[in-house]
């Protein structure tokens, strides 16, 4: 592994910008991911398209009707409905589990309501509004500085099933996401009293294709074996978004460049994914579409995303009880400490969550909690990547590919 490849990677990543699906720097992507891999001289290099329904923002706006008239500062919440809600407001903390049914206890009705949150992943919270009625809602970013988070309000929930028609993405409520100040101006108001407010949300949907890229590195003695290794290169709609994910970039591009040339037992299938960030489609389509020999015949997948930032995060090991020891050793080897393990089958989060539905093992290696304090905005960006963790976080997932790659009989 090297530190200086590795980071002109994430560098070259950065200068591309954003990668938003559609766009000029999405299609620059691509194409740079697809000229490396022909460079490193993997084998079978190809894109393979899908289809996905495209989001193009075109007006939002979020206010205060009463007590006082304010308008709020915000951003859509992407993949919500068209339209406008009016209702009034109740605050849900975090958006948690506990959180709704701790409301339901109290007797809160959320139906005709406008539900408030704090919180980077409203995709989560989404399925109680919709189970309890809600109008509409509005998150708030707990980004500093008062920048906006770019989310959605929606994952693939099918994973690896059959697709219902794409329209059947969208949350069933417009929403909005508003800043740190303007929803402490909302919460104190809150406190007082009775608030209402109004969402309005206006999109273009559109029917597109995009395209997840694959290169090969084939086994000697077990080809049908495969080692799934990934990262998707799509970004939300504002800024570089380097943590997010060109570091994922960067970790696929230097361990396909490593492996290369090599000889492994079992094959190497490296993917840049598309279209993560709205749903994971990218990983879900390549998943689909090769169910039968992934099911068969994956020995594992390795998840790419997020990687390495400046700021301080606990050491997370995303990971399959199935191959959680041998992740473990690989960490003990690099001399990566694990702070916290986590079951990923609890989250639809990343691109590991088709493969591991295959029941294929499946580990993200990443750093959470807490979230990088400007993921998904525009300051994610090249300064607050650290070059030293990036490369030992890459050593980590290089040993457990490599492993499960070579070793005559794998450890689990």
């Amino acid at each position: 592994m090297s530190s200086i490849e590795a980071f002109k990677f994430v560098k070259d990543m950065a200068g591309i910008g954003n990668r938003w699906l559609d766009t000029e720097g999405e299609s620059r992507g691509r194409e740079y991911i697809l000229q490396k891999f022909k460079q490193f001289g993997l084998e079978e290099v190809h894109t393979e398209e899908f289809a996905y329904l495209h989001y193009q923002p075109k007006r939002s706006k979020l206010e205060i009707i009463r007590p006082v008239r304010e308008i709020l500062d915000c951003q859509p919440l992407e993949y919500s409905e068209n339209g406008e809600a009016r209702g009034e407001v109740v605050y849900a903390g975090g958006g948690t589990v506990a959180e709704f049914r701790r409301l339901d206890r109290l007797g809160v009705d959320l139906r005709g309501k406008i539900v408030a949150v704090t919180s980077f992943a409203p995709f989560l919270i989404t399925p109680h509004c919709e189970r309890r009625g809600a109008a509409g809602m509005i998150v708030i970013s707990d980004a500093p500085k008062n920048y906006i988070r770019r989310l959605t309000a929606k994952l693939d929930p099918e994973a690896v099933d059959p697709r219902p028609p794409l329209d059947k993405y969208l949350a069933r409520f417009p929403g909005a996401i508003t800043s740190e100040g303007a929803g402490e101006l909302l919460l104190t108001l809150l406190s007082a009293g009775k608030v209402v407010a109004r969402i309005r949300h206006e999109a273009q949907y559109t029917r597109k294709t995009t395209s997840n890229v694959i290169g090969v590195v084939r086994g000697k003695v077990e080809p049908m074996k495969k080692v799934i290794v990934g990262g998707h290169y799509d970004s939300q709609l504002a800024g570089p978004l380097v943590w997010d994910n060109g570091t994922g970039v960067a970790a696929v591009l230097e361990m396909a460049r490593v492996l290369s040339g090599k000889h492994p037992l079992r094959t190497v299938v490296f993917i840049a994914f598309s279209a993560e960030e709205i749903g994971l489609l990218g990983a879900s389509a390549y998943a689909r579409q090769h169910a039968e020999d992934l099911a068969k015949n994956a020995v594992g997948m390795i998840n790419l995303d997020a990687l390495s930032s400046v700021f301080p995060a606990e050491n997370t090991l995303w990971v399959t009880r199935n191959i959680e020891a041998l992740s473990r050793a690989m960490a003990r080897e690099a001399g990566w400490r694990v702070d916290s393990v986590v079951d990923p089958s609890s989250f639809v989060f990343s691109d590991y969550y088709p493969f591991m539905v295959l029941g294929i093992p499946s580990t993200w290696i990443w750093e959470y909690p807490p979230i990088h304090p400007y993921y998904h905005t525009e300051k994610d960006i090249l300064e607050f990547i650290d070059s030293k963790k990036l490369l030992k976080v890459i050593e980590v997932n290089a040993r457990l590919a490599f492993h499960l790659a070579y070793a005559p009989r794998l450890r689990r």
